[in-house]
């Protein structure tokens, strides 16, 4: 992150808050500074009282009033010549941010309207000419960043119509700020897609500040700091496989420990060659150490991981391993016997098993995924759609997802994508931590976002829609053309034909869709929407409903489904061929008969057939 630092006057006295928005301060401190200090001390102190729980006037209470002053003014700035009315248009399911409003002389206005799902209202205030200085968004994790928008008072519109200098905005900080006229639609952040479809009538002609949506969060303090329950020891824990090359001759396992263990290491061998009267020893491969620190996590801030990236191995064979931190910790530095199995290279039957959201209820979903387990014990990978926990940022929520998943990735592999929950704070840190993934995506997309494999006779595409889809495109539309797989699946989050009351992002029929169409896509496996649903074959975003128009007129069929317990209403389209709400489930994928017959099914939690289809090529 990049660091602003700049001058402001001396405060003659402390006693000025509140102050006037056009306010100045006195040191070079900037929200980040603040912020970084704030969270340290809270750090400590938390820490040490073991208790986590911070409201909103605590933390108040807990600030400096030169630390209040800075986070008050110091997180966006402008010059406006002309005296003017500045709006701030925030969340109104988040009563207490911005912190600084009325004191800052701000007053509720009448106006307002609802837009992605919240109830948002506006608060005005006057300014003389000269530069303005607004404050942090919030304490909290909010879902949008203030809006800001900007009139000429009256008397200076009626100079302006006399010839006089019209409002002019400039000297913007941050610097990649923009300024535009509200005449229809409108973008309000310079770093995020959403449009405003609807403009209410009290913003139309304004002059409107384009702020940044990934700063909504800069200054978070309050549910901020974790304690884990799964707290990293000397054995290994969390082994998870994951896939960094050719399923067929690659294998990467990785684990976790606590700071002390500085070593890791792989023992592994084929299974049959352990079974023989003098079976052959193991082999041995050195892991990559990473260690991963994640300062909000009070209790245990410091893990060390290890990556192991077998290599070269047999296809289709089975082989057991144990991973540890060698031979000079004993043997209970060693984790319990597990085993993998690598993809064949030619066509054979096999079974995957694909999720939607856990996200909430992690301890159920753990249920949910242990009884997928047992039905299929022969399943080759899980597939997860995104959303695998709820805060993607926070520690304790992965320490819980892999607890909840102990005895099925340490022998399953998990292939994960990408969804809105684990790029809390507007990246995915810790998702990128922690998993090792393919790097042939996109090149002008992060390594590791969106990936393809191949098993069996199946192609498998992974995206990622918490980015413009646009930046994929072109390798998604390479990837299908080089593709001769018999059957395809594309995997992403958001759904291009949602379940809920949601509206589809536009960009799928833009970018994707048709590729879908034209490469004859089989499935399309997504999140987001916590309601089930299996379209009918889609084909040029019309719903291919009879036999023998399946037949003749191949389309996609496009799954949305939940296995964590936060639910959505259902609603049914002229998609729909079969949906339900309130219901978590998992999904078997059957490729069998030399490959060329595909059963589809999904289970419910108590094991209880809920949708089935099978296609035949």
């Amino acid at each position: 992150m990049v660091i602003i630092r700049w001058q402001w006057l001396v405060l003659l006295f402390a006693s000025f808050w509140p102050w006037v928005v056009n306010a100045h301060t006195d040191t070079e401190r900037s929200v980040h500074d603040v912020i970084a200090e704030v969270q340290q001390r809270l750090r400590v102190t938390l820490a040490a009282e073991k208790d986590l729980k911070l409201t909103h006037d605590k933390l108040l209470d807990y600030l400096t009033t030169p630390e209040k002053q800075v986070l008050a003014q110091e997180h966006i700035r402008f010059h406006v010549n002309q005296p003017s009315r500045i709006m701030i248009i925030r969340d109104s399911g988040l009563p207490n941010d911005p912190f600084w409003l009325s004191d800052r002389g701000f007053t509720k206005s009448d106006a307002g309207f609802a837009e992605a799902g919240l109830k948002l209202e506006a608060w005005e205030t006057t300014v003389d000419p000269g530069e303005v200085r607004l404050g942090v968004n919030g304490f909290g994790a909010a879902a949008i960043h203030y809006l800001i928008a900007v009139e000429a008072l009256e008397s200076s519109k009626s100079k302006a119509a006399d010839g006089a200098e019209a409002l002019e905005i400039t000297d913007l900080y941050p610097k990649s700020l923009r300024v535009t006229q509200v005449t229809g639609p409108l973008q309000p952040y310079v770093d995020h897609p959403h449009i405003i479809e609807q403009i209410p009538s009290f913003l139309q002609g304004k002059q409107f500040i384009r702020t940044h949506y990934n700063r909504k969060n800069d200054a978070q303090l309050l549910n901020l700091f974790r304690q884990t329950k799964h707290v990293a020891t000397a054995k290994p824990d969390q082994i998870t496989l994951t896939w960094q090359d050719n399923p067929a001759t690659s294998q990467t396992i990785q684990w976790r420990a606590s700071p002390e263990i500085t070593t890791g290491w792989v023992k592994f061998q084929e299974k049959a060659l352990l079974n023989q009267f003098q079976p052959a020893p193991y082999q041995t491969q050195a892991a990559v150490l990473t260690p991963l620190t994640t300062v909000n996590t009070v209790n245990d801030p410091l893990n060390n991981r290890f990556t192991a990236h077998l290599t070269e191995l047999k296809p289709d064979t089975e082989y057991l391993y144990s991973v540890g931190a060698g031979d000079a910790v004993g043997p209970e530095g060693w984790s319990e016997l597990a085993r993998f199995k690598t993809a064949p290279v030619k066509t054979q039957p096999f079974s995957f098993v694909y999720l939607g959201d856990a996200q909430n209820g992690l301890y159920r979903w753990g249920s949910l995924i242990n009884r997928a387990h047992r039905h299929r014990p022969d399943a080759a990978f899980y597939l997860m759609a995104g959303d695998l926990v709820d805060r993607g940022n926070d520690r304790d929520e992965w320490d819980d997802f892999f607890y909840n998943a102990r005895g099925i990735f340490n022998e399953k592999t998990l292939v994960p994508v990408i969804g809105n929950h684990e790029v809390q704070g507007g990246h995915p840190t810790l998702y990128l931590a922690l998993f090792a993934l393919l790097e042939n995506g996109p090149d002008n997309v992060t390594p590791e976002r969106a990936y393809s494999f191949e098993y069996s006779n199946a192609q498998f595409i992974i995206l990622d829609t918490t980015l413009a889809l646009s930046t994929q495109t072109q390798w998604l539309q390479q990837t299908l053309a080089d593709s001769d797989a018999t059957w395809k699946f594309v995997a992403y989050h958001h759904p291009a034909y949602p379940s809920s009351k949601r509206q589809p992002n536009p960009e799928f029929a833009q970018s994707w869709l048709k590729l879908f169409d034209q490469y004859q896509v089989d499935f399309a496996l997504q999140g987001h929407d916590h309601a089930y649903l299996r379209t009918y074959p889609m084909k040029n975003q019309i719903p291919v409903i009879s036999p023998e128009q399946a037949i003749a007129h191949p389309g996609t069929i496009y799954l949305v489904s939940v296995s964590g317990t936060k639910m959505y209403p259902q609603k049914a389209y002229d998609y729909t061929a079969k949906g339900f709400e309130n219901i978590s489930t998992y999904q078997l994928f059957d490729i069998d008969i030399d490959g060329d017959r595909l059963h589809y099914r999904a289970y419910d939690f108590d094991g209880i057939l809920q949708d089935s289809v099978v296609i035949e090529k």
